[in-house]
């Protein structure tokens, strides 16, 4: 019952009320980033895998210098984009995507299609929508292997409840702030 019809209305609930609250910081965000970097503000090449493996354009600020895959990692920002980058507040336009329903707010992380990966993920990972946070982000994040998020996003997929759900927004915050430490 709550996968199937709860969730997607508690995910409709809630970014509409994040969308409200956080509209202003967005414009704040959005005008931040086109004094820093110029336009376009959208990061244009965001296509993702969800749900069955549609794919859908994925909403998100971008924080690179455009044409910079010839700079290092950390030339390819401004000090203000990668603050973006690393708070992830560069991601708040994803409840965009929420609310259309091509995301929710907890779930695997999406997938590039097309992008070469490790290790084919399991088909469990999209029977579910992706989400803006997942249980991978909170156990590591950037920092765990594509092989231990697979693992993650399985152990989520299986054991999908409002309590796993509850927990991991609760703890995305904590883990945001270990990733800035």
């Amino acid at each position: 019952m709550y996968r199937k019809y709860i969730k997607r209305i508690l995910d409709i609930i809630v970014s509409l009320l994040l969308i409200i609250i956080t509209f202003p910081l967005m414009i704040i965000v959005g005008l931040s980033l086109y004094v820093n970097l110029g336009a376009p503000l959208w990061n244009q090449k965001r296509m993702r895998e969800g749900l069955n493996q549609k794919s859908y354009l994925m909403y998100k600020f971008r924080t690179r210098k455009l044409d910079s895959y010839h700079l290092s990692h950390r030339e390819r920002y401004t000090k203000f984009s990668y603050f973006m980058d690393k708070t992830h507040l560069n991601e708040l336009p994803q409840l965009f995507n929420v609310l259309k329903g091509d995301m929710s707010i907890v779930g695997p992380r999406p997938f590039i299609p097309g992008e070469e990966l490790p290790k084919k993920p399991p088909k469990e990972r999209y029977l579910v929508r992706p989400g803006m946070t997942g249980l991978a982000f909170v156990k590591g994040g950037r920092d765990i292997s594509h092989d231990d998020k697979l693992k993650y996003d399985r152990v989520y997929c299986d054991n999908l409840s409002f309590i796993l759900d509850l927990k991991i927004i609760l703890l995305t915050p904590v883990a945001i702030i270990k990733y800035l430490i």
